[in-house]
């Protein structure tokens, strides 16, 4: 009859609707993120911004190890330094400037594959292991510059893993108290 296919509309349109607000809001959240990120403009030294430099990889990401001591994960008696993080990321994650410096180094280290140090004033960011180098020793780099992709290791599953240090001139600092 005429009412029930009316209802069926109904209930179709609203269904409709309700989808489209859903898909609409996510696409608004996912825009109002990436605009809050892009718009978030770093003022005064390296020290003021502590809490607020960006995170040193694009996209999303997992900190495997934490900065400080930690127990082996194989011979439990043995205690291991980290002097900072180590971020996993997706194959083809890219690594970026936390913040404005110049490039005062750029090297290859065993089991670090390429490092990449970036100077802000007294500050240093490190960036290991690093596979494709975008920047050269003296460069400028503005907070968001991409440094390069971050080296998926077949010998570890393909997992693409940077180790990320900041240092105030030789002291070792957590970096997870200066990024967000």
């Amino acid at each position: 009859d005429i009412f029930t296919l009316f209802k069926v509309q109904v209930v179709f349109v609203t269904v409709t609707v309700n989808f489209n607000i859903h898909i609409f809001r996510r696409i608004l959240r996912g825009t109002r993120a990436k605009a809050v990120e892009a718009e978030r403009k770093l003022s005064g030294s390296f020290e003021d911004n502590k809490g607020q430099l960006l995170f040193p990889v694009t996209g999303r990401y997992t900190i495997v190890r934490p900065f400080g001591r930690h127990a082996h994960p194989t011979l439990k008696y043995i205690k291991t330094d980290n002097s900072g993080i180590d971020i996993e990321v997706k194959a083809g994650g890219k690594a970026r400037v936390i913040f404005d410096g110049t490039v005062s180094a750029i090297f290859r280290q065993s089991g670090f594959n390429n490092v990449i140090m970036i100077r802000h004033g007294s500050y240093i960011s490190i960036y290991a292991n690093i596979k494709s180098i975008t920047v050269k020793k003296g460069d400028s780099v503005k907070a968001g510059t991409i440094l390069g992709d971050i080296y998926a290791d077949p010998d570890d599953n393909n997992r693409a893993i940077m180790h990320f240090e900041i240092r105030k001139e030789r002291e070792k600092l957590n970096p997870e108290l200066w990024v967000k």
